[in-house]
């Protein structure tokens, strides 16, 4: 099609939009991408199952105390039973004193700003609020997490980092573990090195 602007001829064609089944990104990328997602994925089962094996095996302990009147006993099998969980656990890494909890959880939706981890006694607590507002739409969107730890860990040897793809590290010095301390710990957060289960909910009209 021509057209013609001040006397000088224009040429003017429209160009077909042709679709493609391929994607933009090459396919490196996307099995980087399930990759994450896959480890992210495996990582979260191992969290789980480590938090449910640690909060059976003192639940257990503790009907034991209550019921078994050689209760001197009851640390020791526990101590062991715990020592072997640590030993067989993929989220335990280093050696000797440099034996460390390492967790890692999926926060690539949220801001560094929006997380916050904290421990309650023997209990790790992550988690993370976003909230979008436009004038027709309010987006909530959290994430909440609880991890039963080892019982006797050092609050000041316990850090986090959150890496510039949205992965939390959150890792915990095992030297002071086993201790069995009689005295509460009180809430603490943790401080969160910045480097650089979702639920999402969406109000429509607010």
């Amino acid at each position: 099609m021509a057209n013609f602007r001040l006397g000088e001829y224009v040429y003017q064609k429209e160009i077909p939009v042709a679709k493609i089944n391929r994607p933009v990104f090459d396919d490196e990328f996307l099995a980087m991408k399930e990759h994450f997602e896959n480890e992210m994925r495996r990582m979260d089962q191992e969290i789980t199952r480590f938090s449910t094996n640690l909060t059976n095996l003192y639940s257990m302990a503790s009907s034991h105390c209550s019921l078994n009147s050689s209760q001197s006993q009851v640390p020791k099998v526990q101590h062991s039973n715990e020592r072997d969980l640590l030993k067989n656990s993929p989220l335990v890494v280093g050696e000797g004193e440099d034996k460390k909890l390492k967790l890692q959880f999926d926060l690539s939706q949220f801001d560094p700003s929006e997380v916050k981890v904290t421990i309650v006694d023997d209990i790790l607590m992550v988690e993370a609020t976003h909230i979008e507002k436009t004038p027709s739409i309010t987006i909530y969107r959290e994430y909440a997490r609880e991890v039963q730890l080892p019982k006797g860990l050092d609050p000041d040897a316990i850090y986090s980092n959150l890496s510039r793809d949205g992965v939390l590290t959150v890792q915990a010095s095992l030297s002071q573990a086993q201790r069995y301390p009689e005295i509460e710990e009180p809430r603490r957060e943790i401080k969160m090195n910045k480097e650089s289960g979702v639920c999402t909910r969406v109000d429509v009209g607010i």
